[in-house]
């Protein structure tokens, strides 16, 4: 690894040094809100940030969002079949990723189930990703990082004359022989926009080079809307989605295995104040509430005439308020200070029948039929920060950082649950320094040193009973997992040259891990897996990405990630880790005819075999796939996006996949998306 690293930061100097002769090329600068809740240049942040945007999701066609962050660096995805997608942030995904729409913290506890994320590519306008803990702005859950996705809105203006846009969208997928299509509707007057979304997708079992993944497929629709009021120096907007579907997890074993009419809706309110006096910039007012319904659908043999049909139900309501304002003093300082006040509700039923599998004949109930996985439960949580943005000079910059944060978790008796009425209250206190220094107009030098915290989510504290593969117990008495966080960065910008390198070192005390405890539940016949702290766990690794414009259109691209965790309680690898992964390629852009352009990119993806692995997982072996992809812009009206992928038809195991027994990557795959704009 350090040969691997050493070799990078050579390349990295000497390209950036050979860049400084080149002919000017005008870029964009990347601007970014979710690192310091204010606008940033990407390149002047002290923390390491990923920035998708719409081009780039769209050059992807992407059908799920495991499409959208598998080409990133240092992000990846944990994943059961394309409708079950857990992003990973440096080797920590479920609840140590937290995942904001709009600023606003997603309602989904993802635990150790397969859930699908709940929202759709199509919904998106950009995606910014925090690359490490972020607990000081953003509290429990940012322990691995953050993904703030920021989903196509209303025009923020304010216009005198009527204005009305419309896209139209249709793509297709040859890996599972599916259509998605979408429609979007903007339009205003004077300071009131509004905007209107709809989409509907219909997917197979996906293909694979080994053959049809079962129970992979989706069917369902979004719908979402929002609008707003602009004055000279405020603006309220409320906005709304909705999304209803049938979602597969893919089982070998299973004859059904799918979440039955799946609902998440959510609804936003907010109100901004801004350039209120030369202090008081902003003052910002954010509220959202959520309901989440799932029901887990399996249909499994347990004897040649007798099958069992499990029905999980689970609801989860959760409501966010989000106050925050903003302070300047004079050109040194600008303050950033708020509170966060969340809490969840969670209440569920379970159905356990036994049937006969030719009449559908109702045999008897199973011993957990009418108690759900866990009894009614809720979770509070309020939160107070304050982050500063020093200049302390022209060339050196300091943001440190301070939180506090009180949660509490409750559940009552339920009949049949060994649980009892349980409260468990957690405190944290989160910290951070950022610092950046400005080596060169061109280089920038950046560190962060943090502390962060997850508390133990609902499902960790409170669950019991049999779920998916194993006979799940949930542990009440969890203690909160505390880090110590340490980044640090390179920067390089030039006109036909971007680059960075970043290395990180991540422990956590406290790490909670699902593991078996034994013995095996005398009614399933399941092993019993728990939840338990222990003890600390040991991350660290790196990123490198860099961009070369060679001339004529033409670029080169490199990136690399790498991370290696352990289990320093007992001296093992974590599980779901995964292994170095580089990916390079050339890009091709140009104007054909007035306002025609063509862009094209040739992608090669190259994973080492994963051999650190935990002591219950296999190894995997490595891999490489090409793919390609070409768009073409026909005078702004028209856009056609292709993508080839997996040219060679490789069959390969994703390590971090929770699919077993099939190589679960689909195969040679063809999708084509078509865009009208008027």
């Amino acid at each position: 690894m350090g040969r691997i690293i050493v070799a990078i930061l050579l390349a990295f100097i000497s390209i950036q040094a050979m860049a400084q002769d080149r002919e000017t090329v005008i870029r964009l600068e990347e601007i970014v809100v979710t690192a310091t809740k204010q606008k940033a240049d990407v390149f002047d942040t002290s923390i390491p940030v990923n920035i998708i945007d719409k081009e780039t999701i769209d050059r992807e066609v992407a059908r799920s969002m495991g499409d959208v962050f598998k080409n990133q660096p240092g992000l990846s995805v944990s994943e059961t079949g394309s409708g079950s997608i857990r992003p990973q942030i440096r080797g920590l995904f479920d609840d140590r990723v937290l995942i904001l729409v709009d600023g606003m913290r997603l309602s989904e506890q993802r635990g150790t189930g397969n859930h699908r994320l709940s929202i759709d590519p199509a919904q998106i306008e950009r995606i910014e990703v925090i690359r490490g803990p972020a607990s000081v702005l953003y509290g429990t859950d940012g322990i691995g990082g953050v993904i703030n996705i920021i989903t196509r809105k209303a025009q923020e203006e304010r216009i005198e004359e009527f204005r009305i846009n419309g896209i139209v969208e249709s793509s297709f997928d040859s890996s599972t022989n599916g259509w998605k299509h979408s429609g979007t509707l903007r339009m205003g007057k004077g300071g009131f926009n509004f905007f209107f979304n709809g989409i509907y997708e219909d997917t197979d079992n996906l293909e694979t080079a080994d053959g049809k993944l079962p129970h992979s497929f989706y069917d369902g629709y979004t719908i979402s809307s929002s609008g707003n009021y602009c004055w000279q120096n405020s603006k309220i907007g409320l906005s709304y989605f909705q999304n209803k579907g049938d979602i597969g997890i893919p089982n070998i074993t299973f004859k059904e295995s799918f979440f039955d009419g799946e609902k998440h809706k959510m609804t936003m309110l907010n109100y901004e104040l801004y350039d209120i006096s030369p202090i008081f910039q902003k003052l910002k007012i954010c509220g959202s509430y959520q309901r989440h319904n799932r029901h887990m659908h399996i249909l499994n043999p347990v004897e040649p005439t007798k099958d069992v049909n499990v029905e999980i139900f689970l609801d989860i309501d959760t409501w966010n308020l989000q106050p925050e304002v903003t302070l300047t003093f004079g050109e040194r300082h600008r303050i950033t200070s708020g509170l966060l006040f969340f809490r969840e509700d969670a209440d569920s039923q379970r159905e356990q029948r036994f049937i006969n599998p030719t009449s559908g004949e109702v045999l008897g109930y199973g011993p957990f039929h009418g108690i759900g996985v866990i009894p009614d439960a809720d979770r509070i949580g309020l939160g107070i920060f304050a982050q500063d943005e020093i200049n302390v000079t022209d060339r050196l910059a300091l943001t440190p950082g301070v939180r506090f944060d009180w949660i509490r978790a409750e559940c009552g008796t339920l009949e049949g649950h060994p649980v009892t009425a349980t409260t468990e209250d957690d405190t944290a206190v989160s910290i951070n320094l950022g610092v950046l220094y400005r080596l060169t107009k061109n280089l920038n030098l950046a560190a962060n040193i943090g502390r962060a915290f997850r508390a133990p989510n609902l499902l960790e504290r409170f669950f019991y009973g049999p779920h998916q593969f194993v006979f799940q117990i949930g542990n009440p008495e969890l203690e909160p997992e505390k880090s110590l966080n340490l980044d640090v960065a390179l920067k390089a910008r030039y006109d036909r040259f971007r680059g960075s390198i970043s290395l990180f070192r991540n422990q956590i005390w406290d790490f909670i891990v699902f593991e078996q405890t034994g013995p095996i539940d005398p009614e399933t016949g399941l092993p019993c897996w728990t939840f338990n702290n222990v003890g600390r766990a040991f991350l660290y690794g790196g990123e490198a990405e860099a961009e070369f414009k060679i001339g004529y259109g033409l670029s080169t691209f490199f990136n690399l990630s790498y991370v290696r965790a352990r289990n320093q309680e007992n001296d093992t690898d974590l599980p779901e880790i995964p292994p170095l992964r580089a990916g390079y390629g050339v890009r091709y852009e140009r104007k054909l005819f007035k306002n025609w352009n063509l862009w094209s990119e040739f992608l090669i993806t190259t994973v080492a075999r994963q051999k650190d692995v935990a002591p219950w997982e296999n190894e995997t072996p490595g891999y490489t796939t090409l793919d390609f992809r070409v768009n073409l812009d026909l005078k702004k009206n028209f856009s056609l996006f292709l993508t080839m992928e997996n040219l060679t038809d490789k069959s390969y195991h994703l390590h971090t996949s929770r699919v077993r027994g099939i190589n679960e990557q689909p195969g040679r795959n063809v999708s084509f998306k078509l865009v009208a704009r008027w």
